[in-house]
Parts: C-alpha cells; structure tokens; sequence
C-alpha cells in the first residue's frame, strides 16, 4: 500500500480532522458554569500572578526602560506573550504521550485515520491560545494606544506553531504506546524547557557564550517571533520564513512516516 504524503492526508480527511477539533474545544468546557469564559479568566490569572512574583518580588527588568511602571508593563506584555506560546507546545506535549492509548476505539476502527487525532490536539490548543492573544492585544492597546499592522501575519507563526506541535505530536504519541516511561520524560521535559525558553527573559540577556544554544530551541525562536510582531512590530524576512516553512513540512513528513510505521502494532499493544 502507496504511503500518503501529510499533506494528501490533511485534505483527504479534513471532515474527520474539523468534527473532533470541534468536538475537543467543546469538552475542554463542559460541565462548567462560566463555559469558555474560563479561556479568559485563566490567562487573566496566570498574567497577574507571574507579573507580580517576577516584576515586583524578583525586580526582573525587560530591556532598557524610563520608569518602574514602564518596566512593569513592557515586562508583564513580554512575559504574557512568551507564556502563551510556551504553553500551546507545553499542552500539546503533555497530552502526546496518552493521545493513541486513550483512545483505543480509534485504533480500532480499520477506517479511522489515526494521525487526525494529532491534528484535534494542535488544532483546539491553538484555538485557545487565541483568546489569550486578544487579551494581549487588549493590553497592548490600552498601554501604548495602537497596534502594529504586523499582527496581520500573526496566521503565518501560528500555522508554523501548528507545524511543530503536529510533528511533536505524531513522534511522542506512537513511541508511547511502545514505550510507556515516555509520560514522565514528557513531564520533566516540560518544566525543563519552560526555563531553558526565552518566557521570562529575551535572549539577549543571556552570556554570548551560550545564546547560540537558545536560538536552537524550536520553542524560543517561535516565542521571539511572536513578540516581535505582536509586540514590536517587525515581521521575520521573507527568506527565512521560506526556509523554515520547508524544514517544517520535512518535520511533519517524518513524523507522519513514523507514526504509519509504529501503526501497525497499536492494534495488539492496546
């Protein structure tokens, strides 16, 4: 049987792909009272509570400012953008490794395409991070009174975020129906990274020594890339935007290959 490229595979079953998105975003909030008011409030929290313990406990500073309330909101708009990004790859990170074996009914449908549920996860996940970056902009609006026409290639980052989390999704959720410690690697990894990423510092401020490690971080140059034009109002140049949209349909492929590879021992493993 002909291998279907990632890319036949997203158009051929993109009925199936939108309907359990669909269905994801709904049940994240089911139940609730406040329903998807919570996708607002959260951010809201999460903001005040790190701006405080980092601004105003640790006096950490955000490049070059006139004031102490300048400071303070060009920190708190900096550390928001970072943690909003950092979080869509920390949730589809630590939902990968249970992804495939919670879900055995789907592996067990002979028609069911198994790869849709990566698409469901990175899919929903960016949808809620959408409401946190309303909020940012809010914030940004009232602070500085405009925004950037650069927020209009805001859809070229997500759909690279998108990139990255799907491969990552494809590769951390077949190797865990194999291997089971994957789980807990994931959970260390995660609050490892959040660290190791330019969230609560610009890279900039790291020793020259080591920032070459920083721009290796997938992660960090996705986060850089949404302050600059959220925040900054400069978009990435058009060559290197070219090059990374092609590393990361190679990305994609590969883990979609290996997910079709390791597919064919779910079935007995589940």
């Amino acid at each position: 049987m002909k291998k279907i490229l990632f890319i036949n595979s997203l158009k051929k079953d993109y009925e199936i792909i939108k309907q359990i998105t669909v269905r994801d975003i709904q049940l994240r909030f089911r139940g609730s009272r406040l329903g998807r008011l919570w996708s607002i409030i959260n951010p809201i929290i999460m903001l005040s509570i790190y701006t405080f313990v980092f601004s105003q406990v640790f006096k950490a500073r955000w490049g070059d400012v006139d004031t102490i309330q300048d400071d303070t909101y060009m920190y708190a708009m900096n550390l928001f953008c970072g943690l909003i990004i950092f979080n869509i790859f920390g949730e589809c990170m630590s939902r990968a490794p249970s992804l495939i074996t919670s879900n055995p009914n789907f592996v067990k449908k002979i028609r069911f395409p198994i790869h849709a549920l990566g698409h469901m996860i990175a899919g929903s996940t960016i949808y809620q991070a959408l409401s946190s970056i309303g909020i940012l902009l809010v914030f940004k609006l009232i602070y500085t009174t405009e925004l950037n026409l650069t927020i209009l290639s805001l859809p070229v980052i997500l759909l690279s975020i998108y990139l990255k989390c799907l491969g990552l999704i494809w590769l951390i959720s077949s190797a865990s129906v194999y291997l089971k410690d994957i789980s807990q690697v994931i959970s260390a990894s995660i609050s490892m990274l959040m660290f190791l990423s330019p969230v609560f510092y610009p890279i900039e401020s790291l020793p020259d020594k080591i920032q070459w490690i920083a721009t290796l971080n997938p992660i960090a140059n996705s986060i850089e890339q949404a302050r600059d034009i959220l925040l900054d109002g400069s978009v990435p140049a058009f060559e290197n935007i070219c090059i990374q949209s092609i590393v990361l349909i190679l990305w994609c492929e590969f883990g979609f290959r290996v997910l079709q590879k390791l597919e064919k021992g779910f079935g007995d493993l589940l």
